[in-house]
């Protein structure tokens, strides 16, 4: 018996299945359109043929009917006017609206939903700023001085900004979104996620080592920086390279410019997209290798800046970048023309420079 009565049921396809969890795709709510308009022109020709109302009259009876409102300064008064308002209006175009009120309702708290956890596409956005990766370690706190320091960035304070991560699959903390900010959860190593982040029309993209600490971060960025190149954006590319060796192959692969994970300071970051070559300046600042910043320990009086760049520069020694003044205070990049007390140079020199000894460069300023 339960064999015969299996024949007759109809066979469940798995997309029936999907049509029940869905919430009604933004397809079903434009039949249910189609369907409402259907049921109005039948309506006001029926009216027309019916109550002889001309085309106006039976559109507005028509829509005062289906929306509830019922004015009463027309209404339908033969019998089969009366039944098509019955049929047409009570039994089919009052639900359908309300169907498709409700619909429309779910479909925008869908769509909310799904763009506060990173599910949309944002195949209309173009000339952002999209970061990819995001760290292990202080995540939130080192992406929210990130997005400050873009913002707060005047040749960046109008770019949007897009994340790929697949951290925050419940959404961007508020933090981040306050400032505009949208994501799209998902590996950049999975197949369409970089497309539907629209990375080929970015203007900036910023991938990210996730573990600074870890040398093995390198190989994802170095899959990653392939996987942009194939998609030919002309977007600026910043890789951050955890080993050095790295740097060479990253720049054959796409990247404009590489730089080491610095978590601290993420305005190196965001000074090397508008300023690019300037990552390496910064860089050297932090190392001893090559260019590098050391304080000479020595007295100036009345001398304009100007005098003690130049005086340095022609010594060999280095650029100056600032001074210690007699109350102790560090200033940097002073006025040209202004005379200086110091007791102290702050001055970046070449790993190769040999420094002249305390009483040699003291004679440099001996007027």
């Amino acid at each position: 018996m339960h064999s015969f009565w299996s024949s007759f049921r109809k066979k469940r396809k798995r997309g029936d299945f999907r049509k029940r969890v869905f919430m009604h795709a933004a397809r079903d709510l434009k039949t249910r359109f189609m369907l409402l308009a259907l049921v109005l022109a039948a309506h006001s020709i029926a009216m027309v043929l019916f109550e002889e109302m001309d085309w106006w009259q039976a559109f507005w009876l028509t829509m005062t009917s289906a929306s509830t409102t019922g004015y009463g300064d027309i209404s339908a008064a033969s019998f089969w006017g009366q039944a098509a308002t019955i049929v047409l209006i009570y039994g089919l175009g009052i639900a359908l609206l309300a169907q498709i009120a409700s619909d429309y309702i779910e479909l925008r708290i869908q769509k909310k939903e799904m763009g506060i956890k990173g599910q949309l596409e944002w195949e209309n956005m173009h000339d952002h700023l999209l970061i990819i990766n995001t760290p292990t370690l202080y995540t939130e706190s080192y992406l929210e001085r990130l997005v400050d320091q873009v913002c707060n960035t005047p040749d960046l304070e109008n770019t949007p900004i897009q994340f790929l991560t697949p951290d925050f699959p419940e959404g961007l903390p508020l933090s981040l979104r306050s400032f505009g900010a949208v994501h799209q959860t998902g590996e950049a190593t999975n197949e369409g996620a970089l497309e539907a982040c629209s990375a080929e029309k970015a203007k900036f993209i910023v991938v990210l080592s996730p573990d600074s600490q870890n040398a093995h971060s390198d190989s994802l960025v170095f899959d990653i920086l392939h996987r942009i190149k194939a998609l030919n954006s002309s977007a600026y590319i910043l890789a951050e390279a955890v080993n050095d060796h790295n740097r060479a192959r990253f720049k054959e692969a796409g990247a404009n410019a590489v730089i080491r994970p610095v978590r601290a300071y993420p305005e190196m970051l965001v000074r090397s997209l508008i300023a690019p070559g300037t990552e390496q300046v910064l860089e050297d600042l932090f190392r001893h290798q090559g260019d590098h910043t050391v304080r000479l320990q020595v007295t100036i009086r009345d001398t304009s800046w100007a005098d003690v760049v130049i005086t340095l520069m022609k010594a060999g020694i280095g650029t100056a970048l600032g001074y210690e003044n007699t109350q102790g205070e560090i200033v940097t990049q002073p006025k040209a023309k202004l005379e200086i007390q110091a007791n102290s140079l702050i001055v970046m020199v070449d790993d190769d420079n040999a420094l002249p000894d305390k009483q040699g460069l003291q004679a440099l300023f001996t007027h």
